[in-house]
């Protein structure tokens, strides 16, 4: 790569699922080209070289992680979502091959036998004090597939609790990412959808999966795949992944990141992509999570409900695009003061980056424009100019159309029926370089 204006960074028809980034879905995920990209023009010029250390403040399910370690680099990444720091986690971090084929055959060893009796034994009306079932929602999941999942999850943890070779935590994490996309499959979410729509109740009556081939067929999808990854990165390199918020990144040294490649949410959690909303179930079934706290994951994010930091009303003259958009959104008494809290909190995320990041070492934002209120929003822009006020340089801006992603496309943002509005069909790479700190 010798040239980031020459790329077509749509990346249109490549293989997006590829290695482990294929383990598990997640909305918005960025497409992993776009850091491979990077990494190799930033050490094809001698910016970073293997063995140097790629930061990601917003892990997501673990793009920029899973890329530095096959471009031969230390990771260390932050979310504040748990789903995203395990799927992260399970991704990133190489199996040795052998163990992980025995824990799948003690995994697998008569599961579906197991399966088909819960299944009798819920038929026959059973009791089943023996299975603590997960803190979901009533009216999310069938039975006897509920009960079924729960057998999954307890062999799972029965046969970390009996594994003696080292690595169970990251064996059974692994596995548990079959459960968790098994789970999905399973309930009665509308898989197409982002935020969390059950079925049509005539669709329920009649959704009976089959949770033993859905769970083989993808213990067996992902095997594949890990086996593609080992093999192919470096073992003695480090992941280190914090459910953590970036705000303060507290994990991070500074100035020990030497590039840093991310992809901010497009806006609050609860009007763009609602993580918390996909993640709730698969995190509590697979990983044992509490319903509360993933209910507020959304809360937490980027401009939501749950404030952490102090007003800064000074932000909007520190960018002229934040500044002109605001008073656009406060003439159509729109959504000014959300659009406001948003840009505050990653304010405070592009201070802690600066930080972090070694002087003059490049950091990418890969931001999409939405609208609030129909006004656009030019995230690019305020993205440059805020990164400027703290000192860094502009390097490249980078326009990328999204040929396939989950996401909103429009939306009702009035709340009328039949009146939708565009949401975001564009991403900018906006590159920067560190200030001196």
């Amino acid at each position: 790569m010798t040239d980031l204006e020459d790329v077509d960074w749509t990346f249109d028809g490549y293989d997006t699922q590829e290695y482990t980034h294929g383990l598990h879905p997640y909305p918005a995920r960025m497409v992993p080209q776009i850091v491979r990209a990077l990494l190799s023009y930033y050490k094809h010029k001698g910016v970073i070289e293997a063995g140097d250390l790629v930061y990601d403040p917003f892990s997501g399910s673990g793009t920029t992680t899973v890329e530095g370690r096959l471009a031969d680099l230390n990771t260390k990444a932050n979310d504040i979502n748990p789903l995203a720091t395990l799927l992260t986690r399970a991704k990133s971090c190489p199996l040795d091959v052998d163990q992980m084929m025995d824990f799948r055959d003690k995994v697998m060893e008569d599961l579906a036998a197991d399966l088909r009796r819960t299944r009798e034994r819920y038929e026959d009306g059973g009791a089943f004090d023996d299975i603590r079932e997960p803190e979901v929602r009533d009216g999310w999941f069938p039975q006897p597939h509920l009960l079924e999942l729960c057998v999954i999850r307890n062999r799972i943890s029965e046969v970390e609790s009996n594994w003696d070779n080292g690595n169970e935590d990251d064996l059974g994490r692994f596995f548990r990412v079959a459960l968790s996309k098994t789970t999905r499959r399973v309930s009665f979410q509308r898989n197409g959808e982002y935020k969390r729509y059950r079925l049509a109740e005539e669709d329920r009556e009649t959704h009976d999966p089959n949770v033993y081939r859905i769970f083989a067929n993808k213990v067996e999808e992902n095997v594949d795949l890990m086996k593609e990854y080992s093999q192919r990165v470096n073992h003695d390199r480090s992941t280190e992944v914090y459910l953590a918020d970036s705000r303060t990144a507290e994990d991070i040294k500074t100035n020990s990141a030497d590039i840093v490649i991310t992809s901010p949410p497009y806006g609050d959690h609860g009007t763009t992509v609602a993580y918390g909303q996909f993640s709730q179930d698969p995190a509590i079934v697979a990983w044992g999570r509490g319903y509360d706290e993933m209910r507020e994951v959304d809360k937490e994010g980027l401009g939501g409900k749950n404030r952490k930091l102090e007003p800064l009303d000074t932000l909007e003259e520190l960018s002229p695009a934040l500044a002109a958009t605001l008073e656009t959104l406060r003439e159509k008494e729109g959504r000014a003061e959300d659009a406001m809290e948003f840009f505050r909190d990653y304010y405070a995320v592009m201070e802690q980056v600066a930080r972090v990041t070694k002087p003059g070492n490049p950091v990418a934002w890969v931001v999409a424009n939405r609208t609030m209120s129909r006004v656009n929003i030019p995230t690019h822009l305020i993205t440059k100019e805020l990164c400027q006020h703290l000192g860094f340089e502009h390097q490249y801006m980078l326009a990328r159309e999204i040929p396939n992603k989950t996401l909103p496309w429009s939306n009702a943002p009035e709340n009328v029926s039949g009146v939708t509005g565009d949401l975001m069909a564009k991403e900018n790479i906006v590159v920067m370089s560190a200030p001196d700190n």
